[in-house]
């Protein structure tokens, strides 16, 4: 399928000098490319373009050294000498890292853990998303996804447009976690604007305004979490969460962490679906060839699923931390210098499998979602195709944003979530030239 899906073309240095100043050397490069990835409709270019600058990139400003290659990337994230920068990490080696709530809630979660608290925690949360679970969810999804299709529908009937991220993208990954969680579908779209507050603090140069905000988004969904989390400790039933708080307590895992990655779960399984959710559709979309191939070829559906989470990652950036010197491409790392690992780099790297990805991480990492998102990637492509043979792009896809008044430095190690494409215009009428 790669060859039928469409990729962003690697600009040339003459047609990118002729749109940007020349920088100063690589690393003054690399901080111009990864500030621009958030003000760019379709950033896979600038990825390409820090791959260009070579596998590994040291930043010095910065303490840390850009990764971009796939198989340096893959090192890092499966090497235990490279750890993630926790809260006892930053606690050491970042001051003042605190000042924002939403960051804690962040580097306290479990996809920031180290063994062994991280093991410890993954074995009791795992249990919602094993094959059984899954299983139990498929038909809930399938649910989900043509009451999805029907509200755009009805909204392409009403209007002649309708942005497909307001119907589904943003809807059916936040539904979809209220049932892994036994959470009232009604509580859904508050606990989707809630997040899309809170991703400011997953961001690599987020403003103090952003991260301010992202406060008032975690507090609400702490608050949120507290008392559903009670309740299951007081009334248990037989669902994932009451199974999960149990087992968390009789560990001696205090309330408050149970709430906070009971809140971080429902963030991170909601704000990364609905992100390859957008750009799986903008990638059919955008391409009758590939519409068409499909169309022909259903059972290929699995693959264009594949190289969709190959090419348009939702988590662009991971950080780790070299808790011993080495040195990486030739590249001196230092003990205790951070990693910026930028995914979708090494995905689209040319020395790597054609169908190899990062994009769910690698080893004892590895997503505990992603059986979860390519369920949902799998029944929404092909209900969509099916329901809409001629649905196409209205217009231009929007993204998110950019921060405004952004830091020079970026917060204490972050990731970037990337929702692409925020606005997604669809419509089925016939195109006019």
């Amino acid at each position: 399928m790669s060859a039928v899906l469409p990729t962003a073309p690697t600009p040339s240095p003459t047609t990118a000098s002729s749109t940007e100043p020349e920088a100063a050397g690589p690393q003054g490069q690399v901080m111009r490319l990864l500030r621009r990835l958030r003000t760019e409709a379709d950033p896979y270019p600038v990825f390409d373009r820090l791959r260009e600058l070579g596998p590994v990139i040291p930043v010095p400003a910065l303490n840390a050294a850009v990764v971009t290659g796939f198989q340096e990337c893959r090192h890092v994230l499966r090497d235990p000498a490279f750890i993630l920068p926790d809260t006892a990490w930053r606690d050491a080696h970042a001051d003042g890292w605190r000042h924002h709530r939403s960051v804690v809630s962040y580097a306290a979660s479990l996809p920031n853990a180290n063994p062994p608290r991280h093991t410890a925690l993954r074995a009791h949360l795992a249990q919602g998303f094993h094959r059984t679970a899954l299983a139990e969810l498929r038909p809930v999804v399938t649910a989900l996804v043509h009451s999805g299709l029907n509200d755009l529908g009805a909204a392409l009937r009403a209007h002649g447009t309708a942005d497909l991220t307001e119907h589904i993208s943003r809807p059916l990954p936040s539904r979809v976690m209220c049932k892994v969680l036994s959470l009232p579908d009604e509580d859904a779209p508050v606990l989707a604007g809630l997040t899309a507050r809170w991703t400011a603090a997953a961001e690599l140069f987020p403003s103090e305004a952003d991260l301010d905000d992202a406060d008032a988004a975690d507090s609400a969904l702490v608050a949120y979490f507290l008392r559903v989390v009670q309740e299951r400790e007081r009334c248990p039933g037989r669902d994932f969460l009451s199974t999960w708080v149990a087992a968390a307590r009789a560990d001696g895992v205090g309330i408050d962490d149970i709430v906070v990655h009971t809140a971080q779960l429902f963030v991170t399984g909601f704000m990364t679906v609905q992100s390859s959710l957008t750009s799986a559709a903008y990638a059919v979309l955008s391409s009758p060839g590939l519409t068409a191939a499909l169309r022909r070829r259903p059972e290929d559906m699995g693959a264009a699923v594949e190289e969709v989470l190959r090419t348009r990652p939702a988590a662009a950036v991971v950080g780790r931390v070299a808790t011993r010197g080495c040195v990486l491409a030739g590249v001196p790392v230092a003990a205790q210098q951070r990693l910026i690992v930028v995914i979708p780099a090494a995905n689209r790297d040319t020395r790597a499998a054609a169908t190899a990805h990062l994009t769910f991480g690698v080893g004892v990492h590895y997503c505990l979602g992603a059986a979860l998102a390519r369920l949902q990637l799998g029944e929404f492509l092909p209900a969509l195709l099916s329901r809409f043979p001629s649905l196409r792009l209205a217009d231009a896809p929007v993204p998110g944003d950019p921060a405004p008044g952004a830091p020079l430095d970026p917060a204490p190690m972050a990731g970037i979530a990337l929702p692409h494409h925020v606005r997604l215009l669809t419509t089925t009428a016939r195109a006019t030239r």
